[in-house]
């Protein structure tokens, strides 16, 4: 019998402000997602720092958690209003352990208004930049719970090594009869590609299973556009249809926080879409701008910039410069102008999302008020706190 593998993971935030979700978070770590971990033969072991506090006391305390730290394969990390010394101590600590084996560390912010952060959270979040750290947004704890657990299946991936592509249960009886007419492609070819097509029905409905877990839904749909993406790929089936296909898959990884494997997915589909609607059609401009934005939340602003200005001059053409995509796309490349500390370039990219969507839109829509925000953000971030 195969000795059981273990993935420890610290659980570390402010112990007063983001209690109730850290806890919400550690047990549904441990009664939820822990048991489709130990099918595959490894165990979960979680550290919240209140658990090590309580067993010690004094000045020895913390020197007891970043040992717990070091012993980890994973640190995760939830910040809201503020970072917190002993939180930005911990990250640093795991930082350490870096240089030595590998150890994942996962950051997540909830989404709050930016008068509601604090400096050391502010600083903390630049510094990130600069070091092209990237953490994820979060909604809420559901959004975050499905986010990390699908971080923590691609670390169990890699520590299996020869890992199946499925952890999800069985092949449904649809993935196993298109297995079969792959086999036999040249007589089948039709009805492979009429699997293909229920596949991607089944990516549709299976977020609305309430009966499984969170993850477990991630997890099928992931496999149902992976073999789906496979079988197009080896066939002829339709161009405009696969472009489709890899354009919602590769959203798909991006609204749960796989920023890389939806990057990988936008690179095979631009192609497509330059093939199908030319280099100067707004589904085109669409994809650009998508992996802008996919580029921007992993710190790689050159690239963020080069294709969200791409994305900038088709709307441009094709749409106006009195549109509402192109005041997004102002706006987009605004934000990597922000997140590279250039202030005047962000404020003059706001500013003229904000004429297009006050002439467009009004003065009383939920767009205005974002762009108006997004000005402000800029005046703060400057110091200019009167005009933010």
């Amino acid at each position: 019998m195969p000795q059981t593998k273990t993935i420890r993971i610290f659980l570390g935030s402010s112990i007063v402000e983001l209690h109730a979700e850290r806890v919400f978070l550690g047990d549904y770590i441990m009664n939820s997602v822990r048991p489709i971990f130990k099918n595959d033969g490894i165990e979960i072991e979680l550290f919240k720092c209140e658990d090590i506090h309580s067993g010690n006391s004094g000045s020895t305390s913390q020197a007891v958690i970043d040992n717990r730290i070091r012993e980890c394969d994973i640190s995760l990390f939830l910040f809201k209003s503020r970072a917190g010394e002993n939180t930005l101590h911990e990250f640093d600590v795991a930082r350490s352990v870096q240089n030595t084996k590998l150890h994942e560390i996962y950051l997540y912010c909830f989404d709050v208004p930016e008068e509601r952060k604090g400096e050391d959270l502010r600083v903390f979040q630049n510094r990130l930049e600069k070091e092209k750290l990237y953490w994820k947004t979060c909604k809420d704890i559901e959004s975050l719970e499905a986010q990390f657990i699908l971080g923590l299946l691609k670390y169990e991936r890699q520590l299996l090594g020869m890992k199946p592509d499925s952890t999800v249960g069985q092949e449904s009886d649809i993935e196993k009869d298109g297995d079969t007419l792959f086999e036999e492609y040249e007589l089948n070819k039709q009805k492979l590609h009429h699997k293909i097509d229920d596949l991607l029905q089944q990516t549709e409905t299976v977020m609305e299973n309430e009966d499984e877990t969170i993850a477990e839904r991630i997890f099928k749909v992931i496999e149902l556009y992976k073999k789906a993406d496979r079988w197009a790929s080896k066939t002829d089936y339709d161009k405009e249809k696969y472009s489709h296909l890899l354009f919602n898959y590769a959203q798909f990884l991006d609204d749960y926080g796989l920023y890389r494997d939806a990057e990988s997915i936008y690179l095979r589909q631009i192609p497509l879409a330059e093939e199908l609607y030319g280099a100067e059609h707004e589904n085109t401009a669409t994809t650009y701008n998508n992996i802008g934005l996919v580029y921007w939340r992993q710190g790689d602003y050159d690239k963020a910039l080069k294709y969200c200005q791409k994305a900038l001059a088709i709307w441009e053409k094709v749409l106006g410069t009195e549109h509402p995509d192109t005041a997004t796309s102002y706006n987009n490349i605004g934000l990597v102008y922000m997140a590279q500390g250039d202030y005047g370039k962000a404020l003059e990219y706001y500013q003229k999302a904000s004429e297009i969507v006050e002439k467009v839109l009004g003065t009383e829509h939920p767009d205005t008020a974002s762009s108006y925000n997004n000005i402000g953000g800029v005046y703060d971030a400057q110091g200019d706190y009167g005009k933010a």
